[in-house]
This record gives structure tokens, C-alpha cells and sequence, in this order.
């Protein structure tokens, strides 16, 4: 798990479109993986012990597009009702498959497998451990442990092969085991490890009828732990098929965009056989949101080609920001900045792109306009900071030695195939080779008039220059999008990639069978409270399951402990327990102003 990967690995093409071809996956009569296209899921939010609402929500989720319907079942009663709601849904006539998600519970297990199409198993709870978050306990060896979890797995085999139900080993950020915590950390590689374990049983099992997920609400670490999983599974022989999500990404646009940065630089590389888009929403408002976003992508296939170029610099498996010259506030150590072609008030844009000049519009501090010039003319142009539009066509080695003598310069990068992501990378890359340090704001371009197209478009192109690092800035062009908008969206893509934050960031979680309270409700009054804190970052969380470890990075949590109950942490501290849901919101406005992090809107 230590050894240094080759950085093309993770994907079959760094520069070109091309799906990865993974091991099917049988799913009832769904096939995952291969060659077949995306597959599109969501996950009911309804009591599993109730089956007429299961069905219903299922029907919903299903007449939307929703090709698999997941139901969480915590409990053996739940486990044995996935009975009657896939004999219900088969009697009206749906042969969608279901999934039962099960959680610390194995027995469940052993009961769904033989209800449904699907069982997720996680491997940080189905050993049965308690979550101490305890660094003393790995206590057994990497072949005892390795042996425990292949017996734990071996009844859920035989009745998964009798009834020919596959397997989805769903690796969670938040909830990994403590052996795991105690090796790793809670790491990309430890993320790994647990999942590797988890394939290794089942192989030795001879059971292949895999499905992987591996996931986290912070973009960065679920893309980097993919990549590292795709290419230890390249190396080890076989890909197995590849269920995306980034977990508990939110509603609205704010949950669209932090799922399209993430699932899309996943995506743009070719991974990826099944999706879900996480929103603290109605289950059915999820698929035609994941549906455009894997229909997006696909679009990409057939561009033109892009020629490779050298990529030493490049670093897919852990952040290691581009290192640029700064240029004012734009590159060197400065946050990205946020470039816009119409003026608004307010907003967080730094400049507007007009009249042939780079226009410096911060309230204060030391403004500079730029002027922007032919690529041929930039060293005999005297201007304080200079701006050149270029294409990786456009940058030759003669070329690259005359933006070399430049020291204040600034590069707006823009494609020319429908692939932008891949190409401005590939210039970024290239401009590395070359050793040119100037600064690269990515210029991305939409025609389309759908606010949430744009929203998702805009954000899988942008999210991966961000998260890998590469870009030092965003020019987000859409004349048929209200500029207000194309200013929050560029805002928005910054901060779910973490590389600036303009408002508060909620880490949302959409809800299921074990929520105990009204989710959606208090997630749109928590973010009416707290939005104005900027930088602050609050979990709400339907329970526990996944709770303190998705919270890990969050200043405070707001969790389900019971029907209409809240507990508060600060970090993974419990600092109130089982408060009253009425209550809970003012309590949480308390604690924040206890610790001084409170301002007034």
C-alpha cells in the first residue's frame, strides 16, 4: 500500500476520453461495469418496516430513470421485509433490482441476501467492532485479521451464490474500522486497505459478483482514494466495477455542484460504472441530476484528439498545489481567484474580463489592471501585468521561451475539443515541461440557458484543475445564465473543491431509513442560520452511522440520536446529547457563539 504508483495508472488515458473497462457485475437483470453505460441509483428515505411507503417512494425513484433502488436495512426485521416490498414492486410489474444497506448488522445481511438483487456490506462496521476511533487497536496480525473477515463473509457468500445476489463493498470515509484507524488513519491508503481486505475474502471465496464504492464528503480525498483504488485494483488484475458518490453533499445548487466536481474528475478519466448523487432531497430529484451529469461526460467520447505530453508533475493521489509565480494576487500562494465578463454587485469576483483589459475590481488593496496581448507580442509589451489567451496548440517551444522571460504574466487557458478538462490539464502539464511558472486561470465556456445544467456542466469540467491542484483561478463564461448566477457557481466550484471558501459549508447527509427526524426540513433552517459563516463548516447528519467520522473536518455537528432528537459536537467532540429537535438549532447558535465563532448577519 506504501509503494509509489505510476501516475497514468488510475486511468487508461490521461489526455483522452476512454472508459475503463471493469468486470461486470450481475445486478438481477442489470449488468454493471463492462461496457455497459452508467447506471443511475438513488436510495429510499422511507422506513423499511413500512412497505406500502417503500414501494411507493421505489416506484418514484424508478419512473424517474432510477435503474437500482437502495433501502436501508439496520435490523433483521427490516432485512426479512425486503421480501414483501421486492414481492409488492414484482407484482406491479417493476423488476428494478434493490439493494439492502446494511450496517454493523451481518445477520441483516444473511436475511436481505436472499430478498433482494444486492447486498452493500461496509467493511468499517460488518466485523461487528464498536467505533472507538481507538489507536491501540490493532492487535492482530495483517493474517489473522485477513482470515477473521473471510469467515465473517463466508455464510453471506453461500447464500449471495444460492441466490445469485451480488456484493457491494462500500468503503465510507466516515466509518472506518478501528483497526484501520489505528493502521492508517482516516487516509486515501487506509480507505484502500479496507476495501483490498474486503476483495481479498471474497476472492478467496471464489466470489466475484463485485461491486465497489468508496466514498467521502470532501472531494478531494474521495477522488484521490478512487484513483489510488483503481489503480492497486489494475495491479492486482481486476478492475471491478465502480459505484461513485461523494456523500453527503448537500441540496440545491450547493449539493449539485459538490457532486459534479467530485463524481465528474472521476468521470473525465473514465471511471465509473454506476452513480449516485447524494441530495438532502426527495430520492427521485436525485436521477435526472446524475443522469445529465453521466450523459455530460459521455458527450466527451469521440473528441478530438488531444497529443500527450509529459506528466512528472503531476500528482493524482495526494494535493500538491501548482507551483506558480504571483502575479498581484493571482498564483504563488494566493487563493484562486474568480474572473467574471459582467459586473454585479457584490459577489466575489476579483475581475472582469473587458475592452481588452483585465480589470481590477477589489474594493481595495493594490489594483492593478492587466492588458491582454498577442501571445507573439508579450516581451516587447510594457505593462505591469500582462494576460494571454492560450491553447495547448498554441504553446511551442519557441513560444514557451518567451513567456519564460515573463514576470508578470497570467494565462487564461481555453480548449478547443469538447474534452476541456483533459486539455487544459494537458497545458498545464506542458507549460511544467517547459518550466513556465506563470499563473493559469481555466476559461470554461456554456451555451446552454438551464441553470442547473450549467451548475453541473460547468462544475465536473472545472472540478478536477482544482482539486488536482493546476489552476490558479476560474473564468466561468455564460452569457445566457444571469451573471449573479455564474458568480455564485464560480464561487461554489471553489469552495466544494476546498480551495476557497466564500460562505459556510454544510456536509449534508440525504437521509434514509434510519433518520429519525426531518431532514430536508432542518437542513434548509440550518443553512437560512448559519450560511453567513464564512469558512465555518456544519455536518448534519440523519444518524450516526456514518456521523462522527463524516464530521471529522467539520467545526460542528447536528445529529439524529432518536425520533425528533439532536446531539451537537463540536469536531467529534458530543458536547449536547439527545436534545429536543425545537430546541436544537438556537443550542447549536449558543455553542458557536460560546467559542467565539459567531457574527451577526
Amino acid at each position: 500500500m506504501n509503494k509509489i504508483l505510476d501516475k497514468s495508472l488510475y486511468t487508461d488515458s490521461l489526455f483522452n476520453y476512454q472508459r475503463i473497462k471493469t468486470r461486470p457485475a450481475q445486478v438481477g437483470e442489470l449488468t454493471i461495469g463492462g461496457e455497459e453505460p452508467v447506471r443511475i441509483q438513488s436510495m429510499t428515505t422511507t422506513n423499511t418496516l413500512d412497505t406500502e411507503a417503500s414501494v411507493s417512494q421505489a416506484i418514484k425513484i424508478i419512473e424517474a430513470g432510477g435503474q437500482l433502488v437502495r433501502l436501508t436495512t439496520q435490523g433483521r426485521a427490516e432485512a426479512e421485509n425486503m421480501k414483501n416490498i421486492r414481492a409488492e414492486l414484482s407484482a406491479q410489474g417493476y423488476i428494478t433490482p434493490l439493494v439492502a444497506d446494511v450496517h454493523f448488522n451481518p445477520q441483516a445481511a444473511l436475511i436481505a441476501a436472499g430478498h433482494v438483487e444486492k447486498v452493500r456490506i461496509n467493511p468499517g462496521n460488518f466485523t461487528g467492532e464498536v467505533k472507538r476511533f481507538d489507536k491501540g487497536a490493532d492487535k492482530m496480525s495483517d493474517e489473522e485479521w485477513q482470515s477473521l473477515i473471510t469467515e465473517k463473509l463466508r455464510p453471506l457468500v453461500e447464500i449471495c451464490k444460492a441466490n445469485d445476489t451480488a456484493i457491494r463493498i462500500g468503503v465510507n470515509h466516515g466509518s472506518l474500522s478501528d483497526r484501520i484507524m489505528a493502521k492508517y488513519g482516516d487516509t486515501p491508503e487506509g480507505m484502500v486497505a479496507s476495501c483490498v481486505e474486503y476483495i481479498k475474502a471474497l476472492e478467496s471465496l471464489d466470489f466475484t459478483n463485485i461491486v465497489i464504492s468508496i466514498k467521502s464528503s470532501n472531494t478531494r480525498v474521495m477522488v484521490e482514494t478512487v484513483r489510488l483504488l483503481v489503480s492497486t485494483m489494475k495491479e492486482e488484475g481486476t478492475v471491478y466495477p465502480l459505484h461513485l458518490g461523494v456523500t453527503e453533499a448537500g441540496n440545491s445548487k450547493e449539493g449539485r455542484i459538490k457532486s459534479a466536481a467530485g463524481i465528474g474528475a472521476l468521470m473525465i478519466d473514465g471511471i465509473g460504472d454506476t452513480i449516485r448523487v447524494s441530495l438532502t432531497e426527495e430520492p427521485e430529484a436525485e436521477i435526472p441530476v446524475a443522469q445529465e451529469l453521466a450523459d455530460y461526460i459521455a458527450s466527451k467520447e469521440g473528441h478530438k484528439k488531444i497529443t500527450e505530453v509529459p506528466y512528472a508533475t503531476y500528482s493524482p493521489y495526494s494535493y500538491e498545489k501548482r507551483a506558480t509565480m504571483a502575479v498581484d494576487n493571482i498564483g504563488g500562494r494566493n487563493k484562486p481567484v474568480i474572473i467574471t465578463t459582467r459586473a454585479i454587485k457584490g459577489g466575489e469576483a476579483e475581475y472582469i474580463l473587458e475592452e481588452g483589459k483585465l480589470k481590477d475590481i477589489r474594493n481595495e488593496g493594490n489594483k492593478k489592471d492587466g492588458i491582454i496581448v498577442p501571445i507573439e507580442r508579450v516581451s516587447e509589451t510594457k505593462a505591469d501585468k500582462k494576460v494571454i489567451w492560450l491553447t495547448k496548440e498554441e504553446l511551442t517551444e519557441e513560444t514557451a521561451k518567451k513567456l519564460r522571460e515573463e514576470q508578470n504574466l497570467v494565462i487564461l487557458a481555453k480548449a478547443q475539443t469538447t474534452n476541456v478538462t483533459a486539455e487544459i490539464r494537458a497545458l498545464i502539464l506542458l507549460l511544467d515541461s517547459y518550466e513556465v511558472k506563470a499563473p493559469v486561470v481555466a476559461a470554461l465556456k456554456y451555451d446552454t440557458e438551464n441553470e442547473e445544467s450549467f451548475q453541473l456542466q460547468s462544475a465536473a469540467d472545472a472540478g478536477l484543475l482544482f482539486i488536482d491542484g493546476l489552476a490558479d483561478g476560474l473564468l466561468l463564461e455564460a452569457e445566457n445564465i444571469p451573471a449573479e448566477m455564474v458568480n455564485d457557481v464560480a464561487c461554489t466550484i471553489l469552495q466544494a473543491t476546498n480551495v476557497r471558501y466564500s460562505k459556510a459549508e454544510f456536509i449534508s447527509c440525504p437521509g434514509c431509513g434510519r433518520t429519525l427526524y426531518n431532514l430536508q426540513e432542518a437542513t434548509n433552517k440550518i443553512k437560512s442560520s448559519f450560511g453567513h459563516l464564512k469558512g465555518l463548516k456544519i455536518a448534519i447528519m440523519g444518524c450516526i452511522v456514518n456521523g462522527i467520522g463524516e464530521m471529522a473536518d467539520a467545526d460542528y455537528g447536528y445529529v439524529g440520536a432518536g425520533p425528533g432528537k439532536i446531539s451537537l459536537y463540536r469536531g467529534k467532540e458530543l458536547i449536547k446529547r439527545a436534545l429536543p429537535e425545537q430546541s436544537a438549532i438556537n443550542e447549536l447558535i449558543m455553542l458557536i457563539k460560546e467559542d467565539g465563532n459567531w457574527i451577526e448577519k
